[in-house]
């Protein structure tokens, strides 16, 4: 149980729980978070506490099956999220969703009082924006919605797909080296919690697409590149990658994760025979195929206008 857990007592965290609470955008709980006035600092914390199969991208944790206590963890350290991280996430996925509009102002007091916080935590929350790229601070003038459109969406995905087919090849000209093996064997336990994930039918969505995450970062490490691995590491801190995976965007049900996990078998295969050429081809059709869910979901998700 973390600390804030100990501090709120049974009524603010379950004991036993394997993972935190992912915010839930779209719901009641995640409108009466953005919305609600006159919200205190407890209640925005509250999104923190450890529920079955749920927790947030921060600190990120899925379940595996087969495995039991804390070796169910797989992912980063959980650590509980402050309160200008929560923020800055909700109003993250409001952009992102075009709930809010490009050019509109967010208003740094009257945020503070809607959640009863200190005016600190929303300016620490407008910089975290800014640096995701989803806002713009301007010097005496306040902070105001970029706009984030669903080709600048694609274009990012398009990027960080080229870079991972590139990542693809290249591990697999250098399977037959030390380093190179000691990644497959990585790969290879990755692939098999994948395997794991599929079987269970209870699987969350968002567990399954964050494996696939670290499989795809795994073949970055292990292609050998340290400059693409910089660039790849950029693209998710300096972007608002991590903002568009708040919300369930792929492998929704039973069948779509089998044909996910079909591909991504067929992938690492290529890797770990060294054809390069196989390995870059099966990864980008992969790959291509969670962009164009990605967009179809925020293409219908949009108000007209914002698309």
């Amino acid at each position: 149980m973390d600390s804030q857990c100990q501090q709120r007592g049974p009524a603010g965290c379950r004991t036993g729980r394997t993972v935190v609470r992912r915010y839930l955008v779209g719901s009641a709980r995640r409108d009466s978070f953005v919305t609600g006035p006159g919200k205190s600092k407890a209640d925005i914390v509250t999104m923190t506490r450890r529920e079955p199969g749920e927790r947030h991208e921060i600190g990120y944790a899925a379940s595996v099956p087969g495995l039991s206590g804390n070796a169910r963890h797989i992912g980063r350290n959980i650590r509980p999220l402050t309160i200008a991280e929560q923020v800055a996430d909700a109003f993250g996925v409001m952009i992102v969703e075009g709930s809010l509009a490009p050019g509109e102002r967010l208003g740094e007091e009257k945020l503070a009082e809607m959640y009863g916080v200190s005016r600190g935590p929303v300016r620490e929350a407008f910089r975290i924006l800014e640096k995701r790229r989803l806002v713009e601070i301007i010097p005496r003038r306040g902070a105001f919605v970029r706009p984030v459109t669903l080709a600048s969406i694609e274009d990012l995905f398009n990027v960080r797909n080229a870079l991972a087919s590139m990542a693809a090849a290249s591990f697999a000209r250098r399977i037959h080296d030390q380093e190179g093996h000691a990644r497959i064997v990585k790969l290879d336990r990755r692939l098999e919690q994948l395997r794991e994930m599929t079987a269970d039918p209870d699987c969350l969505p968002l567990d399954f697409t964050f494996q696939l995450t670290r499989i795809v970062y795994t073949v970055v490490m292990g292609s050998g590149n340290q400059l693409l691995g910089e660039i790849w590491a950029d693209l998710n801190n300096d972007t608002f990658w991590t903002t568009i995976w708040k919300t369930p965007q792929d492998s929704l049900t039973v069948e779509e994760r089998r044909r996910r996990l079909a591909q991504v078998e067929h992938s690492v295969a290529a890797i770990r025979d060294g054809d390069s050429d196989a390995a870059e081809t099966t990864i980008r059709l992969w790959l291509e195929e969670i962009r164009d869910n990605v967009l179809a979901n925020l293409q219908n998700s949009r108000p007209t206008g914002m698309r």
